[in-house]
């Protein structure tokens, strides 16, 4: 099988919150360990969905992909090279080939351009191609993304929430990279822009052979849109399988109450799958073992004791949870109520 383009191996990123100087020194500082020790493979042309709650740790993974954020562990590893350990030259080589586009489509354009000069701005600092063929490259790709010239001559401010969208999503076109991380792309928008923005995306996957990390709360706008899904739950993934695969069968229980929280119009189609109790623990403090056995319907007593591994329950298709894997110790595992 051929090497990943993108693979993360044990990637961490943890904040430190509160406490005193003296504890910044004496190391007794508490952390929030937003992502914890996250491995995951993509390849080549594909499209890898990671999905969880907010703050489960989704947008800051994808900021340590593209290392705008410096990771306290482990590796982003872009064709066989660790993007942590770029230099600046190397870094800038890089992020011609990974772009990013942002949840916020208002604050992530800069309100004193124009258009035009946002979406070429990336052309201008990588000097691509000759200066003279710029404005019509830009003008392509406003065109490329259903805007025009006129779109070009405007501000963000006199756009609307998708349009501004198409403009980031022109803007990191722009240098024809391999890889994109969409951070919530369509959170912002209505729910009929955001099925044109990703009928977009999808129709620029196939032209220009794009592979996306695509980042979202809502598992349900992924079905049609991506080849395999991540599940994140307080900064670890607890769940990875086939797209198809994890909407058939899925394996957590967190999965399943994500899934059993989409709405269904089809009425014969009810998932009567169960809901967790209660509100995601904090991320300074979290419970001992799984993180998620206090609200979890199926929790035993082993899940307070320790950790589940994200380990392989049929093939291309990982879980954590001791539900379909033996736990490390030898205790006994009865019933417990969450």
């Amino acid at each position: 099988m051929a090497e990943p383009l993108l693979r993360l191996d044990r990637l961490a990123k943890h904040f430190p919150v509160g406490g005193s100087w003296i504890d910044a020194l004496t190391g007794k500082r508490s952390h929030v360990k937003a992502v914890d020790g996250v491995s995951l493979d993509v390849r080549q042309g594909e499209t890898l969905a990671i999905v969880g709650e907010s703050g489960s740790g989704k947008s800051t993974l994808g900021r340590l992909v593209m290392r705008l954020l410096t990771p306290s562990g482990g590796q982003v590893l872009y064709k066989g090279r660790n993007v942590v350990a770029m230099n600046r030259a190397e870094l800038r080589q890089f992020r011609r080939q990974a772009q990013i586009i942002f949840q916020d489509p208002f604050s992530s354009l800069n309100p004193r351009m124009r258009i035009a000069d946002i979406v070429r701005e990336p052309l201008d600092v990588y000097q691509d191609g000759a200066r003279a063929d710029r404005p019509g490259r830009t003008e392509a790709l406003l065109e490329r993304v259903g805007l025009t010239a006129a779109h070009g001559r405007a501000y963000p401010s006199e756009l609307s929430g998708g349009q501004r969208q198409r403009v980031g999503i022109a803007a990191a076109l722009a240098l024809s990279p391999e890889l994109i991380v969409a951070d919530e792309p369509t959170s912002a928008l209505d729910v009929s822009v955001q099925a044109q923005t990703l009928n977009l995306l999808a129709d620029l996957q196939a032209s220009y052979h794009l592979t996306f990390v695509f980042i979202t709360h809502d598992l349900g706008i992924v079905h049609h849109f991506a080849d395999r899904v991540a599940v994140m739950y307080l900064g670890r993934i607890v769940e990875e399988a086939p797209t198809e695969t994890l909407f058939r069968e899925p394996k957590h229980p967190y999965t399943r109450s994500l899934l059993s929280a989409i709405p269904q119009p089809d009425p014969t189609k009810r998932v009567d799958w169960q809901l967790p109790e209660g509100e995601p623990p904090s991320p300074v403090d979290p419970p001992a073992g799984c993180s998620f056995h206090p609200r979890c319907p199926h929790a035993m007593d082993v899940c307070a004791r320790q950790a589940p591994t994200l380990a392989p329950v049929e093939p291309g298709h990982r879980a954590a949870c001791f539900l379909h894997q033996p736990a490390a110790d030898s205790a006994p595992q009865t019933g417990m109520q969450s």
